[in-house]
């Protein structure tokens, strides 16, 4: 099977999310399975921009220009748009749970991925280089997530669903050096 990971088409280091995460309940739900259960306030997430200034950004141009938004804490990873969302959910729904954002406090058009699915993929990595464990991935159709280093993968069927539904969503496939 085919693994790919997320990418978003902004330039990562000048506009992205951070998560307002302080007893790290978030955290935990997102990246240990056993916390998968865990109910958040309000089934929010609450999110803060972190966009250069010197780029004079306008949010909902922004908003509006993309499908997927790099979060760097709170061990999130990826934010999807509303119409990512709308396109996504129902095939999605078995693998995938959507759990909407706000922004000073505020509803906006972003949802954070919630991975249902865990399984030992990932023996050891540098940068984005993978050697990927020899075991089998479990009843996986379209996402998955690392249960030990929290990495999120999807597979070609995710693939073909963003560009069936025209997503500005990328994702590059990852080499399976099984050692």
């Amino acid at each position: 099977m085919n693994l790919y990971t997320l990418f978003s088409f902004h330039p990562k280091e000048e506009y992205y999310f951070s998560v307002i995460d302080k007893q790290g309940s978030i955290f935990d739900k997102f990246q240990l399975p056993e916390c998968r259960e865990i109910p958040i306030r309000n089934n929010i997430i609450p999110i803060k921009e972190e966009f250069s200034k010197e780029y004079s950004l306008n949010l909902d141009d922004f908003l509006k220009d993309y499908d997927l938004y790099t979060c760097y804490t709170g061990g999130i990873g990826d934010l999807f748009s509303e119409k990512a969302v709308s396109a996504l959910r129902k095939e999605l729904q078995d693998e995938v749970e959507f759990i909407p954002c706000t922004l000073k406090g505020q509803p906006v058009p972003v949802y954070a991925a919630l991975f249902l699915k865990t399984a030992l993929i990932v023996k050891d990595f540098e940068g984005m280089g993978f050697t990927f464990e020899g075991t089998s991935l479990p009843d996986v159709k379209y996402a998955v997530q690392d249960e030990n280093k929290g990495i999120k993968f999807v597979t070609q069927a995710f693939v073909e669903l963003v560009k069936k539904y025209n997503l500005k969503i990328e994702c590059k496939q990852q080499t399976h050096d099984k050692a």
